[in-house]
């Protein structure tokens, strides 16, 4: 099994470039019982929301596609800067690579909300407001961080191979040969 790439990628550097989720959080443990991985990554959860423009996303939907995951808020400025290169990786992979954001600042709230913002940075990727569940069961249980952007790459099996929290423009290389890696395989 390949190693999980960008874990310790600059981990003190990840607490520079991000922002705090909610700051009357403690940041959750990694419970190493509940993310044991298969020789593939550790099993994506599946979830199901509605886009800014009223669109239906699930995640399994997705199967056979490399799918990155960027947890953001509206406000964070290293989320706000890794837009541009999620925008072109979507863009560029063309149908092979599916980007979803999902807004952590409108949990729980109609995804509405948030359209003004994505036409705002001229987002062309989906993106949803978040619930809980899904942060809890990317960030509580694979990171154990409450801090933002948390990125994922998910492969065509729908296991979680890679991911970072935080950002950095030094990381777009990163996740693009990660992302390159992916759709090379069988």
């Amino acid at each position: 099994m390949k190693k999980l790439l960008l874990i310790g990628l600059a981990f003190s550097l990840a607490f520079s470039f991000s922002c705090e989720k909610d700051k009357n959080r403690e940041p959750q443990k990694v419970k190493t019982e509940e993310t044991s991985t298969s020789q593939n990554g550790i099993k994506a959860f599946d979830f199901s929301f509605t886009d800014v423009n009223g669109k239906p996303i699930k995640l399994s939907d997705y199967k056979g596609k490399v799918v990155v995951l960027q947890f953001f808020g509206t406000y964070c400025s290293p989320c706000r800067a890794e837009i541009p290169f999620l925008n072109r990786l979507y863009k560029e992979y063309n149908g092979k690579v599916v980007v979803i954001g999902l807004s952590v600042d409108y949990i729980d709230e109609p995804s509405s909300k948030l359209k003004p913002f994505v036409e705002e940075m001229n987002i062309s990727y989906p993106v949803v407001a978040s619930d809980e569940k899904a942060w809890e069961n990317y960030a509580g249980k694979i990171t154990g961080m409450d801090s933002i952007p948390q990125t994922f790459i998910i492969d065509k099996e729908g296991y979680i191979r890679y991911y970072n929290v935080g950002y950095i423009p030094q990381y777009d290389s990163l996740f693009e040969k990660a992302v390159k890696e992916l759709l090379e395989e069988k």
